[in-house]
């Protein structure tokens, strides 16, 4: 649905959006981590892209990011993979241990990943790092524990965003060598979960706005 939500957004663009639809090939990751991991290396040995370009919708961690817009994001970190909930919660990076121990290029693989931002995307829409969680934060409290969490371990980083594939498409064109930009529409504040608040619509227009002004997939 969000994925349909997208392209009928982007083809309101017009030529821009006409053209971008007509030659790039659109897929789906699903929902969540595992989901995503295992479609990103399927599409990736499937179409075997120079970049790849994971939109779609996020929740705001924080005043950097407004809700019914969209970002671009530098860095992707993950939440959910170690030993411990809340504030007992270690990540894997913390205990010592890696993700992979070395991805395409020889390098291990912990719970940050870099990002490419599109030289041609405004630096108004641009973020800092976005938040990858195993489930989503049920409270607004608890989506800013988890913004505390991350920002003390990944220390003079801020993480404005949150959503549930960011990391595990990264770490999968991580191992591809394959360079991964992410631009997410801001549908909600992390941890909200009344849906009839939500700003879907115009959140996805934006992620629209920001995929046709690319100059290029540069």
């Amino acid at each position: 649905m969000e994925r349909d939500r997208l392209v009928s957004a982007m083809l309101r663009r017009g030529d821009a959006g006409h053209a971008l639809v007509g030659t790039t090939r659109i897929e789906t990751c699903g929902f969540g981590v595992v989901a995503a991991a295992a479609m990103t290396m399927r599409y990736l040995d499937q179409h075997r892209p120079i970049h790849v370009i994971l939109a779609g919708i996020a929740g705001s961690l924080g005043p950097e990011c407004e809700v019914g817009s969209a970002y671009w994001f530098d860095e992707v970190v993950c939440d959910g993979i170690g030993v411990g909930s809340e504030d007992s919660y270690l990540s894997a990076t913390v205990l010592g241990w890696n993700h992979l121990d070395a991805d395409a290029s020889g390098e291990p693989i912990g719970d940050r990943l870099g990002l490419h931002l599109p030289e041609s995307s405004t630096e108004g829409a641009r973020s800092p790092g976005l938040l990858t969680r195993c489930a989503a934060s049920p409270t607004l409290e608890d989506a800013q524990a988890a913004r505390r969490r991350a920002e003390q371990t990944c220390l003079g980083k801020t993480f404005a965003a949150e959503d549930m594939e960011g990391f595990a498409v990264a770490l999968a064109c991580q191992v591809a060598g394959v360079p991964l930009s992410i631009v997410r529409g801001i549908s909600n504040e992390a941890g909200d979960r009344n849906h009839s608040t939500w700003k879907t619509a115009p959140a996805l227009d934006g992620v629209a706005e920001q995929l046709c002004s690319l100059d290029a997939i540069d």
